[in-house]
């Protein structure tokens, strides 16, 4: 009978168990309760098994007469409610960092990086929707330097091709290195540009200062003096390339990246804005400057002692009132026509702007113009004061 009795006890006392870790299991969900479940059924089973140890034993011992009434205690069952594992505490919710307010790289000229702001002020202007100009360009950008104004805004920030305007990071790319521009470099068939349709007017063998190689690069947009700029800077091509994407992240060009110093490749990708903030860097740095605003540049090849002048691809260097602080010229047949500039106007104003993916060379030069004349005329926010 007390045998009986005992098993009875142990047998609802499983059951108890059982319905514990039944009620456990519709509580946990999920990877908690695949983690914990395992953890409480070894729980249980190690809490069982003494118990039925015990009964077992002191069943055995009773029926043998080994075990009196006192004895009986020793043999006491004892139960474990299984507890969750507990779960970590949770930290506070993460936070992204703010982004650092810009400043100007530290290889531009001190006396130059307050006018230099101007460049981040082209991302934080408000755009404004310009009249309808019937401008044939794919993407316009059109900011006004004194104002701190969006004149004009086009697909601004469209990614595209952007042919030999590379070529104004390029010449930020040297002016960075801050190397000797007297001292002669002497070109050789790596200087030979080799994709198809890119040409250039310097021969192999051609020996001539850095200055001068810089004005044949973006006077007269000549691809051999663009790839020649690498050894001007005094670096091999390809760290040149990846230096020149470094000048372009510290100037803002999010959007920008470049894979050749001349523009022929089709990976040169920028936007609109990007370009203007280039240029705009272009205009204010003492190296860049004279060299990008210049009608012309006399190159003196010092192998045959002889100079030959090189004209500019910029046909608004004629244009009446206006007077060029930076320009660029830049086509290929996947970027089309494109023009990135920093005009004083005959008010006195300056303004930046950029075209890209005009079709015909007509239409980059006839949006060029009806955007400055419309500027002229008073466009909407120019000139007012920020």
């Amino acid at each position: 009978m007390r045998r009986m009795l005992r098993l009875t006890v142990i047998s609802f006392v499983c059951t108890i168990l059982l319905v514990m870790i039944g009620a456990l299991r519709e509580r946990l969900t999920g990877a908690q309760a695949a983690s914990a479940l395992p953890a409480v059924e070894a729980s249980v089973a190690l809490s069982t098994m003494p118990v039925l140890a015990s009964a077992r034993v002191e069943s055995a011992a009773l029926e043998a007469g080994v075990l009196g009434e006192p004895a009986r205690g020793l043999f006491e069952m004892t139960l474990f409610e299984p507890t969750a594992p507990s779960q970590p505490p949770l930290g506070p919710p993460s936070v992204e960092p703010e982004p650092l307010p810009w400043s100007p790289p530290s290889w531009f000229p001190e006396g130059q990086t307050e006018a230099l702001h101007a460049v981040d002020h082209i991302s934080h202007a408000p755009d404004r929707v310009g009249p309808n100009l019937k401008l044939r360009s794919r993407s316009v950008f059109v900011y006004d330097l004194e104002a701190g104004h969006v004149l004009l805004a086009k697909n601004a920030d469209d990614r595209r091709p952007v042919a030999s305007l590379t070529k104004v990071v390029s010449a930020l790319t040297v002016a960075s290195e801050s190397p000797d521009l007297d001292a002669e470099h002497c070109l050789d068939m790596s200087s030979r540009p080799s994709w198809p349709g890119a040409v250039s007017r310097l021969r192999t063998g051609t020996c001539t200062s850095g200055w001068d190689l810089l004005g044949a690069a973006l006077v007269r947009s000549d691809n051999g003096a663009a790839i020649a700029l690498s050894q001007v800077a005094g670096l091999p091509h390809f760290p040149f390339i990846d230096r020149m994407n470094i000048v372009a992240a510290e100037l803002g060009m999010d959007q920008s990246s470049f894979s050749d110093p001349s523009g022929v490749e089709d990976d040169n990708l920028s936007t609109a804005r990007d370009m203007t903030r280039a240029v705009v860097a272009a205009s204010l740095h003492p190296t860049v400057h004279p060299v990008a605003s210049a009608p012309y540049w006399d190159l003196t090849d010092h192998t045959r002692d002889r100079t030959r002048r090189l004209y500019t691809t910029n046909k608004l260097v004629k244009r009446r009132g206006t007077e060029i602080l930076a320009a660029k010229t830049g086509y290929t047949d996947t970027a089309r026509h494109c023009f990135t500039g920093v005009f004083r106007l005959r008010d006195g104003r300056k303004v930046a702007l950029t075209v890209l993916g005009g079709y015909w060379s007509r239409h980059r030069w006839s949006d060029l113009r009806t955007i400055l004349a419309w500027i002229e005329r008073g466009a909407p926010g120019a000139g007012e004061p920020t």
